[in-house]
């Protein structure tokens, strides 16, 4: 059993909302090659690809109602078997939730993780989707209206999610639609993994740069009036502005505000809550309220906090569906109402 949950940690944390980016001058283990696609050796690295692969099988031949509903049983599980992520979940939820009782922020935190092995069961089977069924994947999609109005101005759409409850689902149901969407992504750890999941993106026609590799291709496809998405609550590299969530400071990318400020994009803060197995809303808030002052990194931080508060109100709303995993305050002495009851 602990060895399951140590191979199940390594997935989360390479695949879930706070990945922690792999250190500096630290290389991959030995590489084998499995199927024609590279796998780095070593236990849990082969865990992670191995479940994978395992997943995606299955998602063939179960029905994903009862995926869904297996994915629900096992994340609740995982959250009383892994008690550095539920303290650190517990810790997040103490700003978001200040009024609840540490009870409640138990549940919701449970209820994230169960939620996140929902995500990668759906996302798994999304390769199974007929072009029909990814279109229905949208119930209520009020943030193509804001789309439509960007891609008017012919400057391009940057729309910028958080990991927060079906962004995988999102880009499918988009494609379907005919929009064109660079998505910028991170490396995992596990290239074999890390393989398999940029085929099934791509597979759904979604073109995938490489956070490390993104140079000008952004622009390009901006100029182009095409869409781009990047997420906002990822680890930092270097960047960051910081602005104030929940009350408190964090620190943030600024890439996607830089972006939209150098090439006059449109810009939305979208989120994905989840409506049930394979169905999603696709909410979007594209009247930030922002006003250009000429001073570029006031104009930065200015433009990040708007999408920040616009989030604020989705994991308001949602708190469940937001799936941070790591620290995303700086933590505190303080945090008494973090700790387990």
């Amino acid at each position: 059993m602990e060895g399951a949950v140590a191979g199940a940690e390594r997935v989360l944390h390479e695949v879930a909302a706070g990945a922690v980016s792999r250190r500096r001058g630290q290389g991959h283990g030995r590489v084998v090659h499995r199927g024609g696609v590279a796998v780095e050796a070593g236990g849990a690295g082969t865990f992670a690809f191995a479940g994978w692969r395992a997943l995606l099988a299955v998602t063939r031949v179960v029905p994903l109602p009862v995926l869904c509903a297996i994915a629900g049983l096992v994340g609740s599980a995982m959250y009383y078997c892994w008690p550095q992520g539920r303290r650190t979940m517990l810790r997040n939820y103490a700003r978001v939730l200040p009024e609840a009782t540490a009870g409640e922020r138990n549940r919701i935190a449970r209820q994230s993780l169960a939620n996140y092995l929902r995500y990668m069961v759906e996302f798994a089977a999304s390769g199974n989707l007929s072009p029909q069924e990814r279109l229905a994947v949208g119930v209520e999609t009020p943030a193509f209206d804001g789309v439509d109005r960007g891609m008017e101005r012919g400057r391009g759409v940057l729309v910028v999610p958080m990991h927060f409850g079906n962004w995988d689902l999102a880009a499918t149901n988009t494609a379907a639609r005919g929009y064109t969407m660079t998505v910028v992504g991170e490396s995992f750890g596990n290239p074999g993994l890390d393989e398999l999941i940029v085929r099934g993106r791509e597979a759904l026609g979604v073109r995938l740069v490489k956070m490390e590799k993104v140079g000008p291709s952004l622009v390009r496809s901006l100029k182009r009036n095409e869409m781009v998405a990047t997420l906002i609550d990822r680890p930092l590299h270097e960047g960051g502005v910081r602005v104030r969530f929940f009350g408190e400071e964090v620190e943030v990318p600024a890439g996607p505000a830089r972006l939209a400020l150098r090439t006059g994009a449109s810009i939305g803060a979208v989120a994905f809550p989840r409506r049930g197995p394979g169905r999603i809303d696709i909410l979007g808030n594209f009247d930030l309220g922002f006003e250009p002052s000429g001073d570029s990194d006031r104009d930065v931080q200015a433009l990040t906090q708007a999408i920040m508060t616009a989030h604020e109100a989705y994991v308001r709303k949602y708190p469940e569906q937001w799936y941070m995993f790591r620290e995303f305050w700086e933590a505190h002495t303080s945090d008494e109402a973090s700790k387990e009851r």
